[in-house]
Parts: structure tokens; sequence; C-alpha cells
């Protein structure tokens, strides 16, 4: 490249911003790598995913649940998800973990290129969308915890562009694999009964049922069974009052326990009030949204090709997944890097949202609070750390609540400018 051209490259505007935002972002995610949570590298890929699939590779098909110690309780995925590890064991437990780290981050990039391919053409949002994933505090959280929340991500990108090309089926075979690894995603199968959207249905139980299948025919009735009593059960009564469970339960829950079990993950049997105000906040948050859903459906032109996607789906695609994320009974922080796929549709001009104050600011303090580093400081034992323990430690809820109520409200609005005139 000759004098000139360089002098003309760097002069370019775009290129400029390019290099401001991707050097300030990866300054800034280095510096997350350092101070976030959790303290040792990789601990979930250690606890549970290496070790299980390590004995997999040693006993084969002879292995039966519990496939170690800590699995039983920690390994939250159907039994027979540990064979996807298996091919890693041979590299050793570090080799192992950087060797997942890698498979992670090359998902992450494609999902940010995705994500910047589905925008408008004018939008120009590929700079400053690698910025928001760089600097996106749960997706560091997932990468250090050899998780596997930010693969999901991709997979629920392509999901959605399969559905757009039209191939139903084959967006509900990602589905699946996504509930089958994430089971707060089961709520994506309950929208696609509602949508009548039958092929995407079909591929979710394909998916889901290989996968059972799959786990009944090596574990058996009774491993299969043990892994349930084990690793899902106690958690659909209990409650975690953790400070990275990020839920209407979590949430619930430090209001009751405050600063004293911020790092206790064993669940706790909710007080009776709680219990009453999670029913209430669980039905106004489903019942809102399946009135919303409804209402769309309603303003909805009965012409049009059956298969095809309309922007109103996408938005409801989004609003699923955050409903699904806010209402679990356990959302792990890391849970919320999921929301950069909204937020990225919003940037790229993809999400029919009114383009008024309100949705700005809604969608943007949504994006301060779910992008927040993932740190857990001790807090002083005085009324103060008892106030922050109640509030700001659920920062990422209340991001996923402010993004929940700028989405109902494009639902809002696209269902008022769909309905005919009468």
């Amino acid at each position: 490249m000759g004098d000139s051209a360089a002098a003309r490259w760097l002069a370019d505007g775009r290129t400029t911003v390019w290099i401001v935002l991707t050097l300030s972002g990866v300054t800034i995610h280095l510096l997350l790598w350092q101070i976030s949570e959790p303290f040792d590298l990789f601990s979930d890929f250690y606890k549970a995913y290496y070790p299980a699939a390590e004995l997999l590779l040693e006993e084969g098909l002879s292995a039966t649940w519990p496939l170690t110690e800590a699995a039983a309780g920690g390994f939250v995925n159907i039994p027979i998800i540990a064979w996807l590890f298996v091919p890693l064991v041979p590299l050793g437990e570090e080799g192992a973990g950087w060797a997942f780290l890698g498979v992670g981050a090359a998902a992450t990039v494609a999902a940010w290129a995705l994500l910047t391919r589905m925008g408008l053409p004018q939008a120009r949002i590929g700079a400053p969308l690698l910025f928001l994933f760089l600097i996106n505090g749960p997706l560091v959280n997932s990468l250090r915890e050899g998780n596997t929340t930010h693969i999901i991500l991709l997979l629920l990108i392509v999901a959605l562009l399969l559905w757009r090309g039209g191939r139903q089926f084959a967006a509900g075979l990602v589905l699946g694999a996504c509930a089958v690894l994430k089971l707060p995603l089961l709520l994506f199968g309950a929208y696609f009964i509602l949508r009548r959207r039958w092929r995407i249905v079909a591929g979710g139980i394909a998916t889901i049922s290989a996968a059972l299948v799959l786990s009944l025919l090596v574990y058996g009735v009774q491993g299969n069974i043990a892994w349930y009593k084990d690793s899902v059960e106690p958690f659909l009564g209990g409650v975690i009052p953790a400070f990275n469970v990020q839920s209407v339960d979590g949430f619930l829950m430090r209001l009751s326990t405050g600063a004293s079990r911020l790092r206790d993950w064993d669940p706790l049997q909710p007080p009776d009030i709680h219990k009453v105000a999670r029913l209430v906040l669980l039905a106004v948050l489903y019942t809102g949204a399946a009135w919303l859903l409804w209402r769309c459906t309603r303003g909805r032109s009965p012409g049009g090709t059956p298969n095809a996607l309309t922007s109103g789906e996408v938005l409801e695609y989004a609003l699923v997944l955050n409903l699904a994320l806010v209402t679990s009974p356990i959302s792990w922080t890391h849970y919320y890097l999921l929301l950069m796929m909204p937020w990225g549709l919003h940037l790229g001009g993809r999400l029919p949202l009114p383009d008024d104050r309100a949705t700005r600011w809604l969608m943007r303090s949504s994006l301060a609070l779910i992008s927040l580093p993932v740190i857990m400081p001790a807090l002083p034992q005085d009324w103060l750390g008892e106030l922050i323990a109640r509030t700001l430690v659920s920062a990422w809820f209340f991001g996923g609540l402010l993004m929940l109520a700028s989405l109902a409200r494009g639902l809002w609005h696209t269902a008022r400018s769909a309905r005919p005139e009468t």
C-alpha cells in the first residue's frame, strides 16, 4: 500500500471508528477478564464437564450416573450431553479448558458476525456491536466459567436465520438443542405451540426426544431419574440466594436473606410471602405476555405467506427469550449475555420498536445494567451492605425487566398499527 493510499485509509472516518472502538473494547475486555467472577478459571468446566467426560473416555458405556462426585447436583444438562466433551479429554485438563475457551470465542465471534449481517445495510453496526460484545460482563463471566451460554447465543441467532429462510423444521432442531442445554429456553416450545408453528415445534420435539432416548439407552431410567433428582428437582422447589442468580426468585430471596447468603448456592425453602409474591409477579408477566401475543395475532393480516417470518415475530422471539430469563427458577448472570441478540437486532434496525425517547431510555438503561461486570466484592456489615444486597446485586435482573418493558411496548404499538380501521 502506497503512502497516499495509507493516508486515505487512515483518514476514513469509519476506519477510525473501528480502530477506536476495537482497541477500547479489547482493553476493557482484558480488564474485565482480570476482575470478573469466577476467581478460579473455567470452574464450571472443571467442576462437572471435564471430569464426567474423562470418566466416559475411560469406562465408555459402562459409566453410570453420577459420573463424578461433583456431577451430582452440578451437572445441569441431561447426562448424555457429557459425551460432547469427550473429544477434549486427550488434551489434558488444562489444555481442554483452553480449547473449550477457543471454541466458545469462535462461537462468540460468529454470533457477532451474524448479528452484524442481519442489520440493515445503512445501520453500520459492526464496530459498535463488537465494542458492546467485548465489554459485556456476563459474556466475560461465561467465558471464564467455561460455560456454554455464549454458544447458545450463536444457536439462537442461527435458529432465527433458519426461520427467516423458511427452514422451520431446521430452526426447531436448533432451538431444541438450545432447550436441552438451557432448560429455561423450553419456553420457546410453548410460544411456537401458541403460534401454531408446527414445523418448528416438530423440530424441537425431534431434538429433545433424541437426547432423551439416547440418555435413557445409555444411562437407563434410574440413572436419568437420579440426574433429575440431583440436578433439577431441588431447584424447582428451593431457591438459591446467591448473587449470580438473576431472576424473580433470586431477587425475592435476596430481599429476605440480604447480604448473609450472597455466596450460598444451596437451595433454600422460600417463606410464604416469597411464594405469594412470586405467584403474583409470574402471573403478571406471563398473562401480560400472552395477552400481547393474542392482541398481535388479532391485528395480523390473514393474508401473506404462512411460512414467512414477520418483523412482529422477530420482536416476539426476542420477548420470549427475555421472558424466559427473568422468570426461570434459576437464571445465572451469564444467561443475560443472550440479550445481546435483541439488542443487536435493535441496533441493526430489525426490531419494530417505536423510535422515541421512551424506547431509547429503556433499551439503553437495560444495556447498561446487563453489561455490568460480574463481580461480588465483600459488602460492609451494615445497613448499606444490606441495602446493596437487596437492590444493586440484582442489577442484571432489573436490566432484563427494562428490556422486557421495551419489547412489550413495541408489541403493543405493533398490534395497534396492524389493527384495521373501523
